[in-house]
């Protein structure tokens, strides 16, 4: 994968000043570093980071997939917690931000296409900040408004970089490249069984209930839950798969192909409910998208018996413990045969009478959790329950910040999908079908995520605001990519 640098937008004296200026600073903290550091480990670390910092300001799209990896593989935190090492996080978003503004001023490469996603991302921030002035917790309020800022920054500083068609291909199989790392380690986990290896951080399992009273090996990759780690591979299977369909080179489908797998295997190995029906959701939606041809269903056949293969005998059962939300005769559902559907009853009992304690405004941002005994001793649930979270993202969102913030955050899924809904339409109008087909697997991805989420809250919600980012660029890239069509059937007719 070849990484495109942005053409500038300015005179060949001003880049070269740009770069001579780079070179100064590398080479002044490489003598300093050389000079002021014993350790051979930390000299090697401080030229590899400048490094990374000079390539960032050439080629901020070089940038852009770095950060992507980084988030998506939660590489920082994983440093962080397993090393003690500083966040890379926080000093990529500043870098990354730093890069944008002197290309803007150097280069005349001006920021747009920021305006509608930050006004709705600031205007869902200030329903939040609202929340100060009535929640009985006010310090959660604190903590997840700060949390949400850098959230928000790094949805609007993809806008801001993602602007050309190449750069969007790459991102797709940044993400892909994502899931054969983290699935590679997932399946490897799984069959060799080797579960107190956490494989750098990257890899988790953790012993739980499976069904009944079975009990097994549930892998929770990077993150440590294995719903969310469910969530954020069912992203990735659309995207696979529709790789594996659209692309021409024979290596890139097979490619596709082995992260499509790896992907949905490590859904598996998750043992979540959620994630499993997101996964038929997502299915369901691409074949219908894209009903295969016969030799395409017969590969897509033979894939699945493989995966079968390797699929364990209490997955069946886990997945069989659905059939006690199917109402009985009497039309009542049978939540006690499973403690995990009990519990998750009382979860969504809970929030509804936090929504309707306060049905406009909400309890609070991320006062459901300090709340959680409070309001599921008052609807009569077990008073010993300890302070949970909702598991369902769009119930929490209602019961800490009510119809307001409700309508809100609906509108930001509304615009991501009305991005989709553009890009497609201008990408097919210039007969770039390819491209259409990778925001088509994109959009089933993140519907994917979305089904996902009606399981569980939002603890890890870095995601959702990272695919909020690809996908408000996408109307800007399909611009982009009609303009150089335009310029070139232009030139071409020149020529004749």
């Amino acid at each position: 994968m070849n990484f495109i640098v942005s053409k500038p937008q300015s005179s060949p004296r001003r880049t070269a000043l740009i770069y001579a200026g780079l070179a100064i600073v590398i080479g002044s903290a490489v003598g300093l570093a050389v000079t002021g550091l014993n350790n051979p480990f930390f000299i090697l670390l401080a030229v590899s980071g400048l490094a990374v910092v000079i390539a960032t300001v050439a080629s901020t799209e070089f940038g852009l997939l770095l950060f992507v990896f980084i988030t998506y593989t939660r590489f920082s935190d994983v440093a962080v917690h397993s090393y003690n090492a500083p966040s890379i996080a926080k000093f990529f978003v500043v870098l990354l931000i730093v890069a944008i503004l002197i290309r803007w001023a150097l280069l005349g490469e001006r920021p747009d296409n920021w305006q509608i996603p930050a006004l709705l991302l600031g205007l869902y921030g200030f329903v939040g900040f609202l929340s100060l002035a009535y929640a009985e917790h006010s310090e959660p309020v604190i903590l997840t408004l700060g949390d949400y800022v850098k959230d928000a920054l790094i949805a609007l500083v993809i806008v801001v970089l993602l602007k050309r068609g190449p750069a969007f291909r790459q991102v797709i199989w940044t993400l892909l490249a994502i899931g054969i790392f983290l699935g590679t380690l997932t399946v490897f986990q799984y069959v060799t069984g080797t579960f107190s290896n956490n494989y750098g951080g990257f890899s988790n399992a953790e012993l739980r209930n499976i069904a009944g009273s079975t009990n097994g090996y549930r892998l929770t990759g990077p993150i440590g839950d294995g719903n969310f780690f469910a969530q954020i591979m069912v992203v990735l299977i659309p995207i696979a798969l529709e790789r594996m369909l659209h692309e021409q080179k024979l290596s890139a489908k097979i490619l596709a192909a082995v992260a499509g797998a790896l992907c949905t295997l490590s859904v598996v190995f998750t043992f979540s409910r959620g994630g499993f029906l997101a996964m038929v959701v997502v299915l369901a939606i691409f074949f219908i998208m894209y009903p295969p041809r016969p030799l395409q269903l017969a590969i897509l056949i033979g894939l699945g018996l493989g995966l079968f293969a390797l699929v364990p005998s209490t997955y069946s059962d886990r997945i069989l413990t659905l059939e006690d939300l199917i109402p009985n005769q009497s039309g009542r559902i049978n939540v006690r045969s499973d403690n995990s559907i009990q519990g998750r009853a009382g979860h969504y009992l809970t929030g509804w009478a936090m929504f309707k304690t306060s049905p406009i405004l909400g309890i609070g941002l991320s006062n459901s959790v300090p709340r959680y005994q409070e309001f599921s001793k008052e609807i009569g649930l077990d008073p010993t329950a300890t302070n949970r979270g909702l598991h369902d993202l769009y119930l929490e969102v209602a019961a800490e910040t009510g119809i307001v913030g409700l309508s809100v955050f609906l509108s930001l899924i509304w615009y991501a999908m009305q991005s989709i809904a553009n890009a497609k339409r201008k990408f097919l109008e210039v007969s770039q079908p390819d491209y259409a087909h990778l925001v088509t697997g994109l959009a089933i991805g993140f519907i994917g995520y979305l089904v996902a989420a009606i399981f569980i809250h939002a603890s890890f919600p870095r995601y959702f605001y990272l695919l909020l980012g690809i996908i408000f660029s996408l109307p800007a890239v399909a611009e982009q990519v009609r303009r150089e069509v335009s310029a070139q059937g232009i030139k071409l007719k020149l020529q004749q």
